[in-house]
């Protein structure tokens, strides 16, 4: 009976001392605001963004034209190696097969310029759209009270009970402030 008596005891007194921290716990709990930004959302619904693929899709096209261009010049070339193949000297052969080997090089090598020169492009773009928009993030977050902003363009955030999607609002504010072009040098 003594045993019971102190188990009881025990459990009363680990309840009201319990019981003591719970209204922290719950205040604490009101006040923490979470909102979610969906970047990748953002940076194509900013106008910065939306001038940004743009260009971009206009250099592509332009170079694209340019390779077209050299493709169709080595395909000629091919063809007419295959017809003037039986007529030609071995050294005059020999030639023209450096001449359409260079050919194809200078086309492996202007594809992965281009390539490398565009991806680097979209790359300065998106990063300064991304640093001007974790700016509009934070002053947001400052002057209304956020506890804590997360990124959710890769669905990072799973459940959130009292979340709030902030991305319409940071690319409103965003094409606000931000209306100058982006600089790619």
């Amino acid at each position: 009976m003594k045993l019971m008596k102190n188990k009881f005891s025990l459990v009363v007194i680990t309840a009201m001392i319990g019981s003591l921290f719970l209204p922290f716990q719950t205040a604490g709990a009101e006040n923490i605001k979470i909102g979610t930004v969906n970047f990748q959302q953002a940076i194509n619904g900013v106008e910065q963004g939306k001038k940004a693929k743009a260009t971009l899709k206009s250099e592509f096209e332009t170079k694209q034209k340019k390779l077209d261009l050299q493709q169709q010049e080595l395909k000629k070339m091919q063809e007419d190696l295959e017809k003037q193949k039986a007529v030609l000297s071995q050294e005059a052969l020999l030639s023209k097969q450096k001449s359409f080997s260079d050919k194809y090089l200078e086309l492996q090598k202007s594809m992965a310029g281009y390539r490398d020169e565009l991806m680097s492009k979209e790359s300065k773009m998106t990063g300064q759209i991304l640093q001007n928009l974790k700016k509009i993030v934070g002053e947001i977050g400052q002057k209304e009270g956020f506890t804590l902003i997360v990124e959710n363009s890769q669905e990072t955030v799973l459940f959130s009970q009292a979340k709030e999607d902030l991305t319409n609002r940071v690319v409103t504010l965003y094409n606000q402030k931000f209306t100058a072009p982006l600089k790619t040098d």
